[in-house]
């Protein structure tokens, strides 16, 4: 990476942790989940430190052990967000795609998001 683009990536990097800094206080003034908030805590340090493999392996570990293992409410909404979130995008460029073999790769992932959304719905009401 040149210096230039270096810097450039530096000083994106800390909107960004101002941006979720703000998120962060809005979040616990709002009493967002402790587990929400560590979540991006830890993407506000994963950008000022240029590391991140940091997040997105505390990510995946609060996915994996809170929300799949212990069934923790906070971790499986987290997951949800974020599985309906991959859906409209998906569905979005579904509705773009004019390929017929990838429109069906689509529509394969939309059905498997759709699965799991109804998956972790039934988790969160259980």
């Amino acid at each position: 990476m040149s210096e230039g683009n270096a810097w450039a990536e530096y000083i994106q990097n800390i909107h960004k942790t101002e941006e979720l800094q703000e998120e962060i206080l809005k979040g616990a003034r709002a009493g967002d989940s402790p587990l929400s908030l560590l979540l991006r805590c830890s993407k506000a340090l994963s950008l000022a430190t240029s590391c991140p493999h940091f997040y997105d392996q505390l990510e995946r570990t609060v996915r994996a052990i809170h929300g799949s293992a212990l069934c923790d409410p906070a971790a499986l909404e987290i997951e949800l967000e974020q599985a309906r979130a991959r859906l409209e995008k998906i569905r979005a460029a579904y509705e773009q795609e004019k390929e017929p073999d990838l429109r069906e790769e689509l529509r394969l992932a939309i059905r498997s998001h759709e699965e799991r959304i109804e998956h972790l719905s039934a988790q969160l009401n259980a």
